[in-house]
């Protein structure tokens, strides 16, 4: 049995998928049970538990010989002590999976922050994740860290589709190591299977090429008939009153911010070169091809 955190995310649910298609036993956790019921459609388990709750995490992993674990929800908007959460949620997973006899693998996911021992904001807690997953005595463990999701763009997309110009306060020329989140569930998935091996504690992956946000933007305006379509950067006090607008606590609008900023000045960065065992395929322009069409 392969058990799967936070299988509603954007990540686990892309660990669920890949493990499912290739017919592996699979438990899904989440919050909401109705929210997990496609899994169980596809032959998976599903059980109810909250990252931040050892009791029902130590019920969930139960039987298992690999599991999938992550802080989420990686955001929380309205949070007043956002590190408080996530220090619950690592104490929690220390506890439910310490001592799991038949436990055999562990895969987290972490990030290209955590390469970055000042990291700030909502990704303060990806290195002590790490840490105390080390912790463990019994089960082979693996840290992804991964780069910038091409999630992000997302909101991009919209933008462009309403104005022509996306912002953001990452430089435009800056390279970014993009990667598709369906790519990190594959990588988990294998890792997870034992089909393949790490050959390292903690694992950076990235896709294909490095990308910068002009290049996105541009690909974004070919992609919806918007070819004038323009990256435009804004400094980090206008990103501030954009997430207060949004609704983000004064506490969550900064952290946000310094990681931003973390990004576009360089502190949060790859530290190994890409390799054939790091690079991911998926591409940018594939990648907006598959949410395009999804639109």
């Amino acid at each position: 049995m392969i058990v799967v955190s936070s299988a509603t995310s954007d990540t686990g649910s892309a660990v669920a998928d890949a493990l499912l298609a290739t017919g592996e036993q699979v438990r899904v956790l989440g919050r909401s049970r109705d929210r997990l019921q496609r899994y169980v459609e596809h032959g998976a388990e599903a059980a109810e538990a909250r990252t931040d709750d050892p009791g029902s995490l130590r019920a969930a992993f139960a039987g298992a010989h690999a599991a999938f674990v992550m802080i989420a929800p990686g955001i929380i908007p309205g949070s007043t002590d956002f590190p408080a959460y996530q220090r619950r949620v690592i104490n929690a997973f220390r506890q439910a999976l310490g001592g799991l006899g038949d436990l055999a693998r562990i895969v987290s996911l972490s990030g290209w922050a955590a390469n970055h021992d000042g990291a700030r904001g909502p990704v303060w807690g990806l290195r002590p994740l790490e840490e105390a997953l080390d912790t463990l005595t019994g089960p082979e463990v693996t840290h992804l860290r991964p780069g910038w999701f091409m999630e992000n763009a997302l909101p991009m997309i919209d933008e462009v589709r309403a104005t022509g110009t996306a912002h953001g306060l990452i430089p435009a020329d800056l390279p970014l190591p993009a990667i598709a989140t369906a790519d990190i569930g594959a990588v988990a998935a294998d890792l997870l299977t034992g089909r393949r091996k790490a050959g390292a504690r903690t694992l950076e992956l990235q896709g294909p090429r490095d990308v910068t946000l002009t290049e996105i933007t541009a690909a974004i305006g070919r992609a919806l008939g918007r070819p004038e379509a323009r990256y435009e950067q804004i400094d980090a006090a206008t990103m501030r009153e954009r997430l207060l607008a949004a609704g983000f606590s004064p506490h969550m609008a900064d952290g946000t911010t310094a990681m931003t900023l973390d990004v576009a000045e360089r502190r949060i960065a790859m530290r190994r070169p890409r390799t054939a065992q790091t690079a991911t395929p998926t591409t940018f322009e594939e990648f907006l091809t598959r949410v395009l069409d999804r639109q």
